[in-house]
C-alpha cells in the first residue's frame, strides 16, 4: 500500500466515510502482497462487513483506492484535509473512537491531536460521566493540566456536580480538593460558586 493511498483511507474515516475498523480492513487488503496471500486468510478476516462483491471491485481496480471507493458507492472529495501531516493515524482514530469520541469533525480530530489528547486521556476523563463535556472542554482540560485523579479528588471532597467549566474554573483559580474541604468544613454545602466568586474577587 502506498502512501498516498493510506492517506485518503485515513482522510475518509475523519470526514465519515468509513468507519475506523472498515478503514483496517481496507488498509489490511491493499496491503497484501497478492491475490494469493489475500485467499489463503480466514474469510471473515478478509472481508469483514464487506461483501464479496465490493472486496472484488477494490482489487480489481490494482490497488486504486479512489477507483475502488469511487466503485463501492463511497466518492472522495480531494478538498478533504489531509490528516497525515499532523500525524494522525487509523489506530489514533480507533482510540478516540472506543474511548467515547465517536461523532468527530475533521477540525475536531486535528485539534485534539495537536493539543497533545490522547485516547488514554479522553477515556479517563469520559469515564467520570462528567456533564457537558466536549471536545472544545477535554482541550482546555488538557491545556490547564486537568486530569481524572483532579477531578476525582474534587468529588471525593464533596462536590459531585461538577461541570466541565466549574471543574475548568476551580483550576484556573487554583482551588485543590483541601481547600474545598475548609470550605464545606465551614458550613457551606456546595461552596463551588462562592469560592469562584471570592477568586475572581481576590479573594
Amino acid at each position: 500500500m502506498t502512501s498516498e493511498e493510506r492517506k485518503k483511507i485515513l482522510e475518509m474515516v475523519a470526514t465519515g466515510k468509513l468507519t475506523v475498523e472498515q478503514a483496517d480492513q481496507l488498509m489490511d487488503i491493499l496491503s497484501t502482497k497478492s491475490a494469493t496471500d489475500a485467499e489463503k486468510r480466514p474469510e471473515k478476516q478478509r472481508t469483514g462487513e464487506y461483501t464479496q462483491e465490493f472486496m472484488g471491485r477494490i482489487r480489481g481496480y490494482g490497488k486504486s483506492v479512489e477507483k475502488g471507493l469511487r466503485a463501492a458507492g463511497l466518492m472522495w472529495d480531494s478538498s478533504d484535509a489531509d490528516l497525515t501531516k499532523y500525524g494522525i493515524s487509523a489506530a489514533y482514530l480507533r482510540g478516540l473512537q472506543e474511548a467515547g469520541l465517536g461523532e468527530l469533525t475533521t477540525r475536531d480530530i486535528i485539534s485534539l491531536k495537536n493539543y497533545s489528547v490522547d485516547a488514554d486521556y479522553a477515556r479517563a476523563l469520559m469515564d467520570l460521566d462528567i456533564p457537558d463535556l466536549s471536545v472544545k472542554h477535554l482541550i482546555t482540560l488538557k491545556n490547564y493540566g486537568i486530569d481524572a485523579e483532579y477531578v476525582r479528588a474534587l468529588r471525593e471532597a464533596g462536590l459531585s456536580n461538577l461541570t466541565a467549566k466549574n471543574i475548568i474554573n476551580l483550576k484556573i483559580y487554583q482551588v485543590d480538593a483541601d481547600e474545598v474541604r475548609a470550605w464545606r468544613e465551614a458550613g457551606y454545602i456546595d461552596p463551588v460558586e462562592h469560592i469562584l466568586s471570592l477568586k475572581k474577587r481576590g479573594g
